[in-house]
């Protein structure tokens, strides 16, 4: 866990960076860009719009089309985007709006370059960068989240017999997905009988740790 004396250094430079005039105009500039480039785009989706004129027999058309086609989907996509929009304008809240902002671009870096979306990726890119930068101006924010709180009390210790039951639990759950879905090499379709059991028996240990902690306290 980061210390106190660990985050100085990035503390100094980040009182450096916002001290220097050209910085606070970069970070005004790029939250404007974000904005600007979102906020529309966002509310032709969230009125339930075409995003592009392009047709299903382009890869870039049929892609938006499929998306356009989900409804509840695509409008969601436009809140998002118009969500964060808003957020990342306002001072007080731009922390959070560039928070929601790097999911939604990440995701629109990976698809402009996954669908060769010619000449795209180098603004989607761009954009990403400049709400690397936004979270970055924000680091006293970030600062409090990575260091711990003293005065919040401790959680209790899970024993190793609940902890066994999670780890169980879960991987034997991931696994019967895998089956299921056919990911998982040939054969293991057979044993979806043997990991819904240890699914169970997993879930028997956490519930057996929980009521033992509790009768003992």
């Amino acid at each position: 866990m980061p210390t106190e004396e660990s985050l100085r250094p990035l503390d100094a430079l980040n009182a450096r960076v916002m001290q220097h005039p050209a910085a606070a105009r970069l970070t005004l500039m790029c939250r404007i860009l974000l904005a600007v480039a979102f906020v529309p785009t966002g509310t032709v989706k969230l009125m339930g719009a075409r995003f592009t004129s392009l047709g299903v027999d382009h890869v870039v058309g049929a892609f938006f089309e499929a998306m356009y086609q989900t409804g509840g989907y695509w409008r969601f996509l436009g809140l998002s985007q118009v969500l964060a929009g808003v957020l990342i304008l306002i001072p007080a809240t731009t922390f959070y709006g560039a928070v929601l902002f790097l999911p939604i671009l990440v995701n629109v870096v990976v698809v402009t370059i996954a669908i060769g979306f010619e000449g795209t990726a180098q603004i989607t890119v761009s954009m990403l960068l400049a709400n690397l930068w936004l979270m970055a101006w924000e680091w006293p924010r970030w600062r409090r989240v990575l260091i711990a709180d003293v005065s919040r009390p401790l959680t209790p210790e899970w024993s190793r017999l609940e902890r066994a039951g999670w780890w169980l639990g879960g991987l034997s759950v991931a696994a019967f997905f895998f089956a299921v879905r056919g990911i998982a090499p040939k054969g293991a379709a057979g044993a979806v009988g043997m990991l819904v059991g240890l699914g169970v028996l997993g879930g028997t240990m956490v519930v057996t740790a929980w009521v033992r902690g509790r009768t003992s306290r």
